[in-house]
């Protein structure tokens, strides 16, 4: 009895290290002059999403950023391997993280979606958008 509670413990703690995501994005939102947006600096970069490889990824849906102006705020992800982004031991699976750079001056929209189907679902609804403005250093 004893090794199959131990079996199913170890089980889970492997299971949780390939399932999750951290939307970083939600820590950068802050409000100025009754404006709601993402403030960046020109050429600043910082971590918007991470998602682990697994779970996510294979049941169709894997979560992404895309911003609607590119110009303005790029997103680029890269494979990395990291103990956080996720709340267990990720190291052994890794996954990707997702960073906005400020390009040049103005205000863009990102807004979260699914990296599987991006570009299929239309018109984005405007509570899922997230406003980015980029300002001078």
């Amino acid at each position: 009895m004893h090794v199959k509670i131990i079996i199913l413990l170890v089980i889970s703690v492997l299971l949780q290290g390939c399932a999750g995501s951290r939307a970083s994005y939600e820590s950068l939102i802050e409000t100025k002059n009754d404006t709601t947006a993402i403030y960046l600096s020109l050429g600043e970069t910082k971590e918007i999403l991470a998602v682990s490889n697994g779970f996510p990824g294979w049941w169709g849906f894997y979560p992404g950023v895309s911003s609607i102006s590119p110009q303005i705020a790029s997103i680029a992800c890269k494979d990395e391997r990291s103990l956080i982004p996720f709340r267990s031991p990720g190291v052994i699976f890794g996954g990707e993280v997702c960073y906005i750079t400020a390009n040049s001056l103005g205000e863009t929209w990102v807004f979260p979606d699914n990296k599987m189907s991006r570009g299929m679902s239309g018109q984005i609804p405007q509570e899922n958008k997230i406003k980015i403005v980029v300002t001078k250093p």
